[in-house]
Parts: structure tokens; sequence; C-alpha cells
């Protein structure tokens, strides 16, 4: 069997190094099965303040059988899923969704936990639970209840009495920044994917996190990817990528990958070396939504001003797009409809503005000038039915004869979709 390469993420001095994941991975016994034996270990002598009797794993390992057809049009969208499948029953052809897998680790001859899975090529974000204890399924915070192997549903505690302790994998830590960039998971990068490090490191890019001051004179912190070999004295194209609610600014560089995608995107001649700048929205909340007329004016006033002083960044508009997911799909929107002459790409995935909103704004003729583009999973809860969804969008912005493009894929509101759509986004989109 071929051995896979191992990797970590590349960052500079700001951040802290991820380690090395304690992880092998191999091409099964029959390729054409699109499957890697994976193997994710933990050493209980990396776990501390407790003493470990148990140990779990916990992650977004599920999948689904998908109704799509295409990319190009809405065949299946939110037809429902009526199953989502573990590891152990995954077939060719279906889809990664979110939503959280959990199985008992097993302690092996030399005292490590250890776990072996087949999956398909992708990153998938997991931790650990230490001295696992399966409960009832939580009716309030749903988002933390499992599947287990054998379909069973449940949850666990907050680490009460030494139990049921969630942790990082201690030797693949995910991206830090140095503000609020925190992260909860690891991430388990797994065979062929635009999400995986590049395997020349010359050509790999690096990223990290700087603070600004922003519009209310507070310090925030933003991430900024550098593509290999940057050259300070050429212009570069500029990308500003955002996350969704409750997110940060080292989301992207996390479970979205965004540099490993850049990175792999120019090598193969499929877009042009850019600068990616991953501020961080939440710091603008109000109440439901963020406040996106200030989110623009400190990217106007306060974000571009402090990045073009550090780098070399093309002041041709025709070289900077803004983008983002879910509620950074709505400040997209807004950028689009409000502060259109920033940029001349916008790319929302997964959230939009609609006519009912205070930031549509139709009147304004520079929307006819620049390109759109909107993106959405097949179950993808902002596609249709709710405030900021991504189909009343798109039947506005048809109603006013606004040109967009639009890309539909497998997926719903997760980390599995919108790397996708960023990658489509950029490989087929920008700069052309």
């Amino acid at each position: 069997m071929k051995k896979m390469p191992m990797h970590t993420l590349t960052a500079a001095a700001l951040l802290m190094i991820c380690s090395i994941s304690a992880v092998s991975a191999e091409e099964a016994a029959s390729p054409e099965s699109g499957l890697y034996t994976v193997t994710v270990t933990l050493d209980p002598s990396d776990v501390t303040d407790v003493e470990v009797t148990g140990a779990g794993i916990r992650g977004e390992f599920l999948f689904y059988e998908s109704n799509m057809t295409g990319h190009t049009d809405e065949t299946g969208m939110l037809d429902g899923v009526e199953k989502y499948y573990p590891p152990c029953e995954y077939k060719p052809g279906m889809a990664s969704i979110g939503g959280l897998y959990y199985e008992d680790m097993t302690l092996n001859a030399d005292g490590i936990y250890e776990i072996t899975f087949e999956l398909p090529a992708g990153v998938y974000p997991y931790q650990f639970i230490i001295n696992p204890e399966l409960g009832p399924e939580n009716p309030v915070m749903t988002w933390a209840n499992v599947t287990t192997k054998t379909g069973e549903k449940g949850s666990f505690g907050f680490g009460e009495a030494g139990k049921n302790i969630a942790i990082q994998d201690p030797k693949n830590l995910p991206i830090h920044a140095t503000l609020t960039g925190s992260q909860s998971n690891s991430e388990l990068i797994v065979g062929d994917t635009a999400r995986a490090p590049i395997a020349d490191p010359a050509g790999r890019g690096t990223v990290t996190f700087q603070t600004y001051t922003d519009l209310n004179g507070e310090t925030q912190s933003l991430g900024v990817y550098l593509p290999a070999g940057y050259d300070k004295t050429q212009p570069y194209p500029l990308i500003i990528l955002s996350h969704g609610r409750f997110g940060n600014e080292a989301d992207w560089f996390s479970q979205g990958q965004a540099n490993n995608i850049m990175d792999n995107l120019i090598a193969q001649g499929k877009t042009r070396p850019a600068i990616v700048v991953t501020p961080n929205g939440n710091v603008f909340q109000e109440e439901e939504f963020w406040n996106f007329e200030n989110y623009g004016i400190n990217i106007e006033t306060c974000v571009l001003p402090f990045i073009e002083s550090i780098y070399n960044i093309s002041d041709d508009v025709n070289d900077r797009c803004f983008c983002g997911l879910s509620m950074g799909g709505m400040t997209t929107m807004h950028m689009f409809y409000n502060m259109t002459g920033l940029f001349n790409y916008y790319g929302a995935f997964s959230g939009a503005v609609t006519p009912e909103m205070t930031s549509y704004n139709p009147e304004n003729p520079l929307i006819h000038d620049v390109n759109l583009f909107i993106g959405a999973g097949e179950e993808d809860y902002a596609y249709d039915g709710r405030t900021f969804s991504v189909k009343p969008a798109m039947e506005a912005l048809d109603s006013l004869g606004v040109t967009y493009q639009s890309y539909f894929l497998t997926g719903a509101h997760d980390w599995f979709n919108w790397p996708e759509i960023f990658e489509y986004y950029v490989s087929n989109v920008l700069w052309k």
C-alpha cells in the first residue's frame, strides 16, 4: 500500500505552529472505492490533569445519499436527508454532511488508544472524548448530540467528575490566532483533496495573524495568507474572505484550509497568486445579525488601509474580491449593494440579502457593472425559507436584470460545503 505523506500547516512567528498529526493513512486495497484507511491515535501521556481510563473520537464523519444531478441548476435542492450514514456504511457516491459521529477507541498493546476508519478524501473536524460516558440526547443543545456506529443517539456531559472531557488532538493542534481566533477541533486531512497541503514545501504560502485598530478604536485581529514566493516589489490581487456567525478570523485557515486550496490552485495554474485576508466579523454582532454597515465601513476605512500599508496589493478594482460564508455571505451582498465600487468581485456562499432586508439597494446602478457569484449546498438551510436565503435573493436579482453566476453542490450549511465553493469560485470565476 502506498503511504500518504503527513503534513502540517505552515505558520509564521505570530502563530502557534500546528504539530504533525498522529494519523497514518494508506490507500485502500480497492482504489476504485475511493476510500483511504486512516488510523488516528491518542497517547494517554499527552493528556494532562486527568487519569485516562478510556477514550473515543467525536467528529464530523457522517455521510448522506445525494439527490443532485449537477452543479448548474437546482435539481434535488432541499429534498431532505433520509439517513445519516456512519463511516462503516459509506458507499461510493455519498456526500459528507455536518453532524457529529462518535466511536470508542481501542487501547493497543503499546498503551496507545487508536481507531481506524475507511474514509473518502476530505477534511474532517474531530475531538477526543476522555473517559466517555454516553448520555441521552440533549433537547436544548442539539448540536452536541452524536450518532454512534450502532445508530444510537446521545450526548456527553461537560467534564463532570473527570468524565466526558473533550480535547483537541495534542499532536494535531488547530491553528490559533493572536486574539479571537480560537478553534475547537483538530482537522483530519485525508487523501487527494485540494484542501491538503501541497506536496512541495516550497510551494506553500504562509499564514500570519496581524492586529490593527478598527473603526471603534479597538484592537482586532485578521489573518493574512501570502502566496509562496511573495515578492513585495510586485502588486498582488486581493481576496477578503469572511467567516460566518460565531466564527472568527482563523476559521478559513483551519476547517476551511483556504491556504492549502490557494497553494494547490496556484501550483496548477488555475488562479493567480493572491493575498487572502480574513477579518473577524463577530466583533460587529448586533442582536440577530452583524452590523453590516459598520463592517463595510471598517473594511473600507481600517482593514484596506492597514493591509495596503504592509503588503503590495494591486490598486486596480478588477484585482479585488470580497466573499464569505453564511453571515459573511450576507455581508458580501451588503457590500455588493451599498459599497459596490470597492471590489469588482463579490462571492456570497450560503447567505444573501433579500428585498425585506435594509441592505437591499436595487437603486444602485453599479450593481450591474460588477461580478456577483452565489453558491449554496443541496441541503443548505440558507438556500430557501429564511430571511437571508439564497433562492429569494436570486429571484430579486433576476427581477432587477442583474447578471450573476451560481453554483450548487452536495452538502449542507457546513464546512464540507464552503471550501468546495471557495475552490470553485477561485478557479473558475475570479480574475476571468
